[in-house]
């Protein structure tokens, strides 16, 4: 396990950090490292959906308001979404 250290925390946060620990633990006692620990824990745990999942979601809601427009999209219009129109030119290089 790794260690950190936190300074210059105010006193004010250290104090409510121990109030907040000693509520999560009713009855308990539960240390404001403990608690500490456990906010850092799900904090950087609770990340949201990554760029697959969210352009997934995208893709079914999209599906989702075609399908109640009763429309539906072909090969064809899909494959037409990317292709470079003659007006649009050559991409312009990155080297």
């Amino acid at each position: 396990m790794s260690t950190i250290t936190i300074r210059d925390l105010p006193d004010e946060v250290h104090a409510a950090l121990k109030v907040m620990a000693a509520d999560a633990q009713r009855g308990g006692r539960r240390s404001v490292e403990g608690f500490a620990r456990t906010l850092l824990v799900d904090a950087a745990r609770r990340r949201g959906p990554g760029l697959g999942s969210q352009l997934v979601a995208i893709g079914r809601q999209f599906q989702a308001g075609m399908d109640a427009a009763g429309e539906r999209l072909t090969n064809d219009d899909i494959d037409g979404l990317f292709k470079r129109s003659p007006e649009q030119g050559d991409p312009a290089p990155f080297e």
